[in-house]
């Protein structure tokens, strides 16, 4: 791995797991390029090990690099982004709600009520 690709573990099914080089994107509007410290594997993800991504339901990312659950540092901002700087140490929370609703309101985005 060179600084102008990264690795990623893509989950073809039927139980394996590829490590390939992709480039390493630029960040777009109001987007950050995080270099990946650790990340876990959670249930979607050994479901999509086992069997391979339909493109629909839970397991739907085909073709996208797993680990869903991520912690890192910022290396690079788009333009547009205020609310982080490089060396900003971040986790990417992976569910995101309305932020209007009472469960959004109060934290608890897993339970966000809203159809959109």
């Amino acid at each position: 791995m060179n600084e102008k690709s990264m690795q990623g573990a893509l989950l073809p099914g039927d139980s394996t797991v590829k490590f390939k080089e992709f480039p390493v994107p630029t960040p777009g509007h109001g987007q950050v390029l995080v270099r990946t410290k650790s990340s876990t594997i959670c249930g979607s993800d050994i479901r999509a090990i086992y069997r391979e991504h339909l493109g629909k339901g839970p397991e739907g990312y085909q073709n996208v690099i797993a680990g869903h659950e991520p912690c890192g540092q910022v290396v690079a901002t788009g333009p547009g982004c205020k609310r982080f700087k490089e060396n900003d140490r971040v986790i990417v929370y992976h569910i995101s709600g309305c932020g209007v609703c009472h469960d959004c309101r109060m934290g608890y985005m897993i339970s966000c009520s809203s159809e959109y």
